[in-house]
C-alpha cells in the first residue's frame, strides 16, 4: 500500500512540476520527502535542494532543460522508470532484499549483448577478442526480468558496440517499458530511423564515445569516427531525445577531455551528461602508452 501511494503521490507531483517547473521544482521537492519510503535517497534529496536554491547554478538549469529540450513523453518515461521506480520504488526492494540474503544488490546491472564492434579502436578489448560472442535475446530478457524482482530498474548495455543489437535493444525496451535503458555506443549506428524508433519506446539513452574533437577521435577510433559521432548527436538533439557523452581519457587527450572549452561544446552539442573513464590496458595487445600519468588522474579528479 505504502508503494501504491508513493508512486500515486509522485506521478501527480510530475504533473503538477510539468505545468509550471520553475515555479514548482521546490514544492515537488516538499511532496518527494514526504513520501519517501524509508527515507530513500535522503543525500541525493538533500544535494537536489542545495542546487535548486541557486538558480545561477549549472545543475538547476539543467533540470530545467529537460523542459526546454527534451520530448514530453521521453522526459515522463524518465521521471517514471528512472526517478520513480529505479529509486524511490527499487531501492527500497534492493535493500530489503540486501538483508534476506546477505549480499550486494546492484543498483544497475551492465551487460554486454555482443562483443561485435564495427570499429576497431587502438587498445580496446573487444577487436582483440573476437565478434562472435553473443547473449540471445532470451538470456538478455530473463536478466532483465531477474532485475526487476529485486527492485533493479536500470540497465546499461556496454560491449563491443551494442546497437549491433539494436533490433533487440529496442523490443526489450518495448516489452520492460518500466525500465531505463543506457548504452555506450560509438554512435556510428544511430540514424533517423533508429532515433524514431527511440521516441516511439521512450526508455532508452545512448552515451555516444569521443575522444575529444575530430583528431583525437579519429587517431584512436578511425578516419571518420568523429564525424559519425557528431552527426549521431545532431540527430538526437534535432528529435529533443536525451543522450550523453562516454569520455576515455588517455595519456594524449586529458588536457582536452577535462578542459572548459571541450565542456561547451558537448553543452552545446546537446549533451546532457557524461560518463569519463580512464584507459585501462586490457590483453595481450593493449597500449600501455596511453596511460594517464599521476599528474593527469588529479587533473580530471580537480
Amino acid at each position: 500500500m505504502n508503494k501504491l501511494i508513493a508512486s500515486t503521490g509522485m506521478k501527480l507531483a510530475y504533473t503538477y512540476l510539468n505545468s509550471n517547473p520553475e515555479r514548482n521544482v521546490p514544492k515537488l521537492m516538499d511532496w518527494i520527502d514526504r513520501i519517501a519510503i524509508n527515507n530513500a535517497m535522503e543525500g541525493q534529496r538533500k544535494a537536489i535542494r542545495k542546487i535548486i536554491g541557486d538558480k545561477d547554478n549549472n545543475w538547476y538549469k539543467l533540470i530545467l532543460s529537460m523542459w526546454t529540450d527534451v520530448d514530453p513523453g521521453v522526459r515522463k518515461a524518465f521521471f517514471n522508470n528512472f526517478v520513480l521506480n529505479e529509486n524511490f520504488i527499487g531501492v527500497p526492494i534492493q535493500k530489503k532484499y540486501q538483508e534476506k540474503y546477505g549480499c550486494n544488490i546492484p543498483w544497475a546491472i551492465l551487460m554486454d549483448p555482443t562483443s561485435a564492434c564495427n570499429l576497431k579502436c587502438t587498445g580496446c578489448w573487444a577487436a582483440e577478442y573476437g565478434n562472435k560472442m553473443s547473449m540471445s535475446y532470451e538470456t538478455l530478457d530473463s536478466i532483465i526480468q531477474q532485475g526487476k524482482n529485486l527492485g533493479v530498474y536500470f540497465f546499461i548495455y556496454s560491449g563491443g558496440e551494442p546497437l549491433v543489437r539494436k533490433t533487440d535493444i529496442i523490443r526489450l525496451c518495448e516489452k520492460h517499458s518500466d525500465c531505463q535503458f543506457l548504452a555506450f555506443t560509438n554512435g556510428t549506428l544511430i540514424d533517423e530511423t533508429f532515433a524514431n524508433e527511440m521516441l516511439c519506446v521512450r526508455n532508452f539513452i545512448p552515451a555516444i564515445s569521443i575522444e575529444g574533437f575530430e583528431d583525437a577521435t579519429d587517431s584512436r577510433r578511425g578516419k571518420g569516427a568523429y564525424q559519425a559521432a557528431i552527426r549521431a548527436m545532431d540527430i538526437l538533439k534535432r528529435k529533443n531525445l536525451v543522450f550523453g557523452a562516454s569520455l576515455c581519457y588517455t595519456r594524449y587527450n586529458t588536457e582536452v577531455i577535462g578542459s572548459e572549452e571541450f565542456f561547451d561544446f558537448l553543452i552545446d552539442k546537446g549533451v546532457k551528461f557524461a560518463w569519463f573513464f580512464t584507459y585501462m590496458p586490457v590483453g595481450a595487445d593493449a597500449v600501455p602508452d596511453l596511460l594517464v600519468t599521476a599528474e593527469q588522474r588529479e587533473f580530471m579528479y580537480r
